[in-house]
């Protein structure tokens, strides 16, 4: 019975994707990330900035930036680099080597971690 009252209470608590707290306005985790934020929850660069970023003893691939919260990367080859910046919204995903959108991105944090 108390699994019932607890299991019905949830479903009445939860709807359409908004939590119902008593008393509040209902919140809804998607248009958090989605909406417009000031300032943003992301880096917004125009273009590639200094950083101390070196490709010295890596081996040739794609690093992101830590930097830059991870929006610029860099290619890495024979100890030189290539800079490029994911578009606005975006972040390097060095696991899959690809701008990804920011909230897929745990900027600095090992595979092992995700």
């Amino acid at each position: 019975m108390k699994a019932l009252v607890v299991a019905c209470l949830l479903i009445l608590s939860v709807h359409g994707g908004h939590y119902i707290i008593p008393g509040h306005s209902p919140y809804d985790a998607y248009h958090d990330l989605h909406l417009p934020h000031s300032p943003p929850l992301y880096p917004t660069l125009a273009s590639v900035p200094p950083t101390g970023f070196t490709c010295l003893g890596r081996n040739p691939g794609y690093y992101a930036d830590i930097e830059t919260g991870c929006q610029a990367y860099h290619r890495c080859e024979y100890n030189s680099a290539a800079s490029f910046l994911c578009t606005n919204g975006t972040l390097f995903n060095e696991q899959f080597q690809v701008c990804d959108q920011f909230y897929n991105v745990r900027c600095g944090s090992p595979y092992i971690d995700l």
